[in-house]
Formats: C-alpha cells, sequence, structure tokens
C-alpha cells in the first residue's frame, strides 16, 4: 500500500497543473453522462486555458521576481529565515504522508457531500497540494501520522464549508455558476480580508473612495486602462531596481502585457469549464433530485479582473517591503510567485475597489509573515524530512501555505498540549 500511495503522489506531482486538469475534467465530464467528443473538447479547452493561464503568470513571475530582488539588494536588507517559495509543493507531494492525504481527501470530501455538510466536489486535484501542505508542516512539528491526517481533515473541511460561502459572490461577480474555488490559497487569505474590507466599507470618508478600474479610467483617461497602469507599474518597479532604461522599459511592456493576457487565458478556460458544470447542475436535477453539486476549480479562474490584476502588480514590491514589519525573520523573495493567488478573492468581494482590496491584502500578508516565521521550525524540519536540507541549523520557510494562518492555529493547538517536537 505505501508503495502505491507513493506512486500516485509520484505521478501527480510530475504530472502538475496543466496535466491533472484535463485528465479531471475529462473524468468527471464523463461521470457528469456527457458525450465522450463534449468532455473530452470542454476538458482540452480548459486545458489550454490552464496552459496559457501559467505560462503568462510564469511570464510576470520571470519578469517581477529579478527586478524585487535587485531592489531588495540595493536596500541591504537582511533577515535570518530563508524564503524558499513554492519548494513546500515537493514536500507536501513528497512527505511520508503525502499518499495517505490523498485518499482521506477524496474520501472526506464524498463524506461531506453525502452528508449534505458541503456542495463542493474537489476536482482540483493538483491544488490538493495546499492541504498536503498543511500535513506536510505538521508532521514537520510533530512527526506524528495520526497528528498530519486530523490536521489535514480539519483544514479541509474549513476550507470546502468556507468555499460554499463564498462562491456566490465568486459566481455572480465572474459569471461561473456552478464553480466554487475551494483551495486554502483562497478561503484563508478571504477569512481574514473580507472583515477588513466590510470595515474599509463603512468608515466615513473611505467608504466613499471610488476607486474600481472604470472610475479610474474615466477620471484618468488613457492612464487608467489596465494595460497601460500595468506598464506604469512596470517601469515604476524597474527603475526602484536601478535597471537601466532598456530593461525598464522592457519592464513595462511585458507587465502590460501581463495584464491583457492574462484575462484572455482565463476566458478560454472558461469555455471548456462551463459546460461541464451545466453537466453536473443537469444531472444533480435528473438523478439526485435536484441536490446541489458544485465544481471545485482552480481560483486561477478569477485571476484576470482588473482590480485583482492592478492590485497582484502594486503588491508585489509592497511585500517584500513588508519583510521589514516587527515580529517577522523572513524575507519575501522566492514567495513572491504567490503574490496573485492572496489577492483573487479579495477584489470581488471588495466590489472591485482597488484601495478597499490593497488595505486588505496588506493585513492579509501582515498575518501570513507572522504565521511563517512562527511555522519556519515545523517548515525546516518537514523539509529536512524530505532530504532537501542536510541539517535544521538554517531555518526555512515560505508565505504560501507556510504562512497559513490555519495550520498556525493547529500548530499552536498542539504546541499547547505538548504533541510538538519543534
Amino acid at each position: 500500500m505505501g508503495f502505491n500511495l507513493n506512486v500516485i503522489t509520484d505521478v501527480l506531482s510530475q504530472l502538475g497543473s496543466n496535466g491533472i486538469v484535463p485528465i479531471g475534467l475529462f473524468i468527471i465530464g464523463l461521470i457528469f453522462r456527457m458525450k465522450i467528443g463534449d468532455a473530452l473538447r470542454a476538458a482540452l479547452t480548459g486545458a489550454v486555458g490552464m496552459v496559457g493561464m501559467n505560462l503568462t503568470t510564469d511570464m510576470l513571475v520571470a519578469q517581477m521576481e529579478p527586478a524585487t530582488t535587485a531592489m531588495v539588494e540595493r536596500l541591504g536588507w537582511n533577515l535570518d529565515i530563508v524564503d524558499t517559495g513554492w519548494s513546500l509543493m515537493s514536500y507536501a507531494w513528497g512527505s511520508p504522508v503525502g499518499g495517505l492525504l490523498i485518499l482521506v481527501g477524496i474520501g472526506l470530501n464524498l463524506l461531506l457531500l453525502a452528508t449534505n455538510f458541503t456542495k463542493t466536489l474537489m476536482i482540483d486535484f493538483w491544488n490538493y497540494w495546499s492541504f498536503l501542505a498543511c500535513g506536510a508542516i505538521i508532521y514537520g512539528a510533530t512527526e506524528s501520522v495520526l497528528w498530519a491526517v486530523v490536521a489535514t481533515a480539519i483544514y479541509m473541511t474549513i476550507t470546502w464549508k468556507w468555499s460554499d460561502w463564498v462562491a456566490p459572490i465568486f459566481q455572480e461577480a465572474s459569471g461561473m455558476e456552478g464553480c466554487t474555488w475551494p483551495t486554502g490559497a483562497v478561503i484563508a487569505p478571504a477569512m481574514i480580508g473580507f472583515p477588513v474590507i466590510k470595515l474599509c466599507q463603512k468608515i466615513p470618508g473611505l467608504k466613499d473612495v471610488k476607486a474600481d478600474p472604470e472610475t479610474l479610467q474615466e477620471k484618468l483617461g488613457i492612464f487608467g486602462e489596465t494595460m497601460v497602469m500595468g506598464a506604469i507599474i512596470g517601469v515604476i518597479i524597474g527603475i526602484l531596481a536601478g535597471f537601466d532604461p532598456i530593461h525598464v522599459f522592457l519592464l513595462g511592456v511585458n507587465v502590460g502585457a501581463v495584464m491583457v493576457l492574462l484575462p484572455r487565458m482565463i476566458s478560454i478556460m472558461m469555455e471548456g469549464l462551463l459546460p461541464i458544470s451545466n453537466a453536473a447542475q443537469e444531472f444533480c436535477e435528473k438523478r439526485l433530485h435536484g441536490k446541489k453539486i458544485w465544481i471545485g476549480i482552480d481560483a486561477s479562474t478569477l485571476m484576470g479582473n482588473p482590480c485583482n490584476m492592478t492590485v497582484i502588480m502594486l503588491m508585489t514590491p509592497i511585500v517584500t517591503i513588508m519583510s521589514i514589519i516587527p515580529g517577522n525573520r523572513m524575507l519575501a523573495v522566492a514567495s513572491l510567485v504567490a503574490v496573485p493567488w492572496f489577492i483573487i478573492p479579495l477584489a470581488y468581494y471588495a466590489k472591485d475597489n482597488i484601495l478597499h482590496t490593497l488595505i486588505a491584502a496588506i493585513v492579509v500578508f501582515a498575518v501570513y509573515f507572522w504565521c511563517a516565521t512562527a511555522l519556519a521550525a515545523a517548515h525546516t524540519n518537514i523539509a529536512y524530512i524530505c532530504g532537501s536540507l542536510d541539517s535544521t541549523n538554517t531555518l526555512t520557510s515560505c508565505l504560501s501555505e507556510g504562512g497559513n494562518p490555519i495550520t498556525w492555529i493547529i500548530y499552536k493547538i498542539l504546541q499547547i498540549f505538548n504533541q510538538t517536537v519543534v
């Protein structure tokens, strides 16, 4: 059984999101009685959108990360926890409990569906890694399979229930009926950011600020267009990084291009997802007596919102600057690849108000910085267990999932009851 579980996690890890998405969509399409040709077309269309989306996001990271790194070097900051970015993903899949947690997750999702606790059918198998990361960190903290399983199950249950509650907001704003976005990368920031946005919407003066992309475009003309704003932000970051004029110009052009390309890639992916979502609803109406099932998909499908894109560009350098907040010991550089996924849930709830979204994002990242610092010892230990570190002398951590507050709360509870080894 252990060998088989390791094979499963290894295959899923190698396939990545680009490989898992078409397979998952095709299987789900067949389950919901779509014709083979229709299911295949929908799955491949969704995959094309996903590939284009990932290529565009990779382009954004390739442009922004060197600029931010250069900016940090100019400032001369030095903190003692090393930011390892997406490396936690490999620990999630490759930890001693990774394969077991996949089976626990699938079984738990079906159980929660059957008992009507949730409407979410989690087909976004690649993003199971966010749940596996929780299990990996708790295993690193406790070296206990039991506590890793319990923690992951709690994390999944909270995430899927919250995804039910917030899905209607995202469905209405994006037009993607019958879908939900049930990953920790979206739900935990929403749990922190939504109350902040609600407060912004009640504070006199602040609540009346019109900062949506349409209003800005009306006031600023061409300089308020998403593409032009992206180019301007890119130029400013290039100047702060100390780039020469040619590279400053190229950074502006490439960031502007991302602002145009990403929404178009997402619209392609939606062409594939919606037929499957509609088939799921028809299936439930006919065979499950109208039972509601929402298809859990990748949160990247929400990224193309203009407010989202603008705040993502603004927050990329701000996140690095936030590394010096009191109580944090990690310099955020590698984790900048994850910035978009923190912003995704906030813009829709803020009704596209860029200022409110930005304020909420700053609060969200502050919490993640503190949690990433607190979980550094556990993060370092699981890296050592997985063979990525020769010793635990140098502390490592990251923002995405490495600073997830749900994981931190579980860790603190276990620590209070003396169940942790680090």
